[in-house]
Formats: structure tokens, C-alpha cells, sequence
């Protein structure tokens, strides 16, 4: 019996030591708000719009840019959008050359889980959000056309192109 003890009492501490061992870490990544995770420049690579009414007349419109169209056809660069951390955003529309052409400063926020809110001179506009790595893609109704009407379904794709600190 003095044999079995000691074997038995280094059994029943191996096993009281064992489940107090914490979990294996993993190598998952953790999981960015989307506050965080829009504060840097993104670059719009697509825009489509599908326009209810075009112009203030009742015909259906679809307008395509995707990243080549920027400079091929508009003659400028892709724009580009910075989001910081007070809630501030500035769209930068440069010509080809790198010579500003228009500056939108707004601002921004998480309106809820998945929705944004921007506010621009004279609009205010919400969009669905779907954010996968250095991808950003907005879809809402917007006046794209200037109509006075929001029935235009707008999808914007931006790239990720440097960090905010």
C-alpha cells in the first residue's frame, strides 16, 4: 500500500496540473472593428452606378468605371479617399499628371453594424459595407445623376493603399 500512494498521489496532481493548462493559441488574427480598419487612404478602383432615371427623364442608365477607364478614358487618377480617426474624410481627385483637380472633405462614421454613414457638402449618404483584407466595397441609393432624386444604386469598390496612424 505505501507503493500505490505515492503512484497515486502523483496521478491525481498530474491530472489536477493538466486542467489548469490554458488553451493552445491559435494563429487566428484578431478580428479589426471597422472603425479601425478603415483609417488609412483607399484608392476607388469601380465605381457602377444603375440609374432609375437618368436625367430627370424615366430611362434606365448604367455607368461602369473600372481601374484602367480612370486614365484611359477621364484623363485622371483613380481618387483617392483618407479616413483618420476623428471621424474626418478628404477625397482627393488628382489629373493624370498629379495636379489636384477637386478636394470633398466630409465625415464619416459607423452608423451601425453594417452600415456607414458620410456626410458631404450639401448630401448625406449611407452605405452598406462589405470589407474582406485591403478591400472595401460601399452599395447604397444615391442622387448620382443630381435629379433630386436617391433611387440610384450605387456600388463603389476602394483598395487599401497606406495606413493611417
Amino acid at each position: 500500500m505505501h507503493r500505490t500512494l505515492p503512484i497515486l498521489f502523483l496521478a491525481v496532481l498530474f491530472c489536477a496540473c493538466r486542467a489548469e493548462e490554458q488553451p493552445a493559441a491559435t494563429d487566428t488574427p484578431v478580428e479589426q472593428s471597422i472603425s479601425e480598419a478603415l483609417l488609412g487612404t483607399w484608392e476607388t478602383v469601380e465605381i457602377e452606378v444603375n440609374y432609375a432615371s437618368y436625367e430627370g427623364r424615366d430611362t434606365l442608365a448604367r455607368e461602369l468605371i473600372k481601374e484602367a477607364d480612370w486614365g484611359r478614358i477621364y484623363g485622371a487618377k483613380p481618387p483617392q479617399t483618407t479616413f483618420t480617426p476623428d471621424g474626418k474624410s478628404k477625397r482627393t481627385h488628382r489629373f493624370q499628371d498629379g495636379r489636384v483637380s477637386d478636394v470633398v472633405n466630409g465625415l464619416w462614421k459607423v452608423e451601425s453594424a453594417d452600415t456607414l454613414l458620410f456626410i458631404e457638402p450639401n448630401k448625406t449618404l449611407y452605405f452598406a459595407y462589405d470589407l474582406k483584407g485591403d478591400r472595401l466595397v460601399l452599395s447604397g441609393l444615391t442622387d448620382s445623376d443630381s435629379d433630386g432624386e436617391v433611387d440610384d444604386e450605387r456600388r463603389t469598390v476602394m483598395r487599401l493603399v497606406g495606413r493611417t496612424e
